[in-house]
């Protein structure tokens, strides 16, 4: 077969280089990162309409809404997004839209979501920070709207599994004594928690509805007041309790549980013993409880009930101190307690979460009222630099020989060169025999 030898010039016109920069998605995000949010706009919807499923476009296309302050059609774009491809930037977004509308409950959830998917490095400290003011933000409006329509609650409509347990009184113990009544409290909250036929309702939030009602920090609720809680809460049962000291090695419990329907009181069997055994007689206290509510546990539940979070009896004190300083806005004092229960007992699981929940909460250094402000402008400038990521349209660019001088990336994906340049093209010559043999 005779060889016909040309020589061949194929000239490439337009051949993207440098990016390809002058991509209609590219285009936007150049846009977007200079404030042009209109033309970003117009851009993102020119890709869409020849790329539907990009989701890298449709979640710019609802940043650019939000930067403009157009809630609603961000939320839109952002939710496709997610839609076609969840990714973190996407989430936090969607997280800023809600709590700019003060969905606060959609705002966590979201947020949440941006952590699972892959925020990271200081995006994801501050929305972790973020997070923990939310929570507590949503619970006060929570609250503030049940005593606003305290007047329409039926408690006949409340599930019968609810159960909510107020800090316990301490108030007859010796002062170094007294935030036992805190220790104790939360653990029965934990232990109840664990039989799978309850509910037990957030004490977070019940500290809230207490401080409302002006009933003290303590949040010992007594048998009189108890009904008219347990409504507020949508609770149907509480359990309260005193503690007695007994001598100076001894502790009696005592308790109730309240019916928020009829008002109707259980008395559960009182429990006494020495301090140093304080984890049994908690234990026995919660078994009288379900007893007295006629609960049968399965094995696994009373084996779990049993287990004790730690055998050291000053490490438990040591936490509960913690509470009690935590209780009183005394953070620096709450976390060397919690430190302190775990130089005595490193396997101490609960006061070591409270520590590292604490450690977590200061590092980001943020009041209250800097924490919205903060957590946008991360997102805003898309976190801090990281590992250097590319953008999925690019990827194909440089693995096929591409030049791609100066991307980035950020904590929640990539961002593309910050220039203004025009786009660029190139004519490549291409010489060479292309007869087959």
């Amino acid at each position: 077969m005779m060889r016909n030898k040309t020589s061949i010039v194929l000239v490439l016109v337009s051949l993207v280089l440098a990016g390809c920069s002058q991509s209609l998605y590219m285009q936007g995000r150049r846009h977007l990162q200079n404030e042009r949010y209109d033309p970003a706009i117009e851009s993102f919807y020119q890709e869409i309409s020849v790329n539907p499923n990009n989701h890298e476009a449709w979640r710019e296309l609802g940043v650019a809404y939000y930067e403009k302050g157009d809630l609603t059609k961000s939320e839109e774009a952002l939710k496709q997004a997610s839609n076609i491809k969840p990714d973190a930037r996407t989430q936090l977004y969607l997280g800023l839209v809600y709590e700019r509308g003060e969905l606060y409950e959609n705002a966590i959830d979201a947020y949440t979501a941006s952590l699972s998917l892959g925020s990271r490095g200081r995006t994801a400290e501050v929305t972790r920070n973020h997070l923990r003011r939310l929570v507590r933000k949503n619970q006060e409006v929570e609250i503030a709207r049940a005593l606003e329509n305290e007047a329409d609650i039926d408690a006949a409509t409340i599930p019968d599994n609810t159960i909510t347990v107020p800090s316990f009184d301490g108030s007859h113990l010796p002062s170094e004594l007294a935030p036992l009544a805190l220790g104790l409290s939360e653990f029965t909250a934990i232990d109840l928690a664990k039989v799978h036929s309850l509910t037990v309702v957030e004490r977070a939030k019940l500290a809230i509805l207490l401080d409302e009602l002006k009933l003290g920090r303590s949040g010992y609720v007594d048998p009189a007041t108890a009904p008219r809680i347990g409504r507020i809460m949508k609770s149907r049962r509480i359990v309260t309790a005193s503690l007695l000291a007994l001598g100076d090695e001894g502790l009696r419990l005592d308790g109730t549980v309240v019916n928020t329907t009829d008002s109707a009181v259980m008395i559960p069997e009182g429990v006494e013993g020495k301090l140093e055994d304080i984890f049994a007689l908690q234990k026995r206290f919660v078994f009288n409880i379900l007893d007295s509510l006629g609960i049968t546990l399965t094995v696994d539940e009373r084996d779990a009930i049993a287990k004790v979070p730690t055998e050291s009896y000053l490490a438990f004190l040591a936490y509960c101190r913690g509470l009690d300083y935590r209780q009183r806005g005394m953070e620096n004092a709450a976390r060397a307690e919690f430190g302190k229960a775990m130089e005595l007992d490193a396997g101490f699981g609960v006061a070591d979460a409270e520590l590292k929940r604490d450690a977590g909460f200061t590092s980001g250094g943020l009041s209250h009222e800097q924490s919205f402000e903060s957590l946008e402008a991360i997102v805003s400038r898309g976190g801090e630099p990281t590992d250097r990521g590319l953008d999925s349209r690019l990827r194909n660019i440089v693995a096929n020989g591409g030049v791609l001088p100066g991307s980035g990336g950020d904590e929640f994906g990539p961002t593309p060169a910050q220039t203004d340049a025009e786009p660029k093209t190139s004519t490549v010559i291409i010489r060479g025999d292309l007869d087959a043999n």
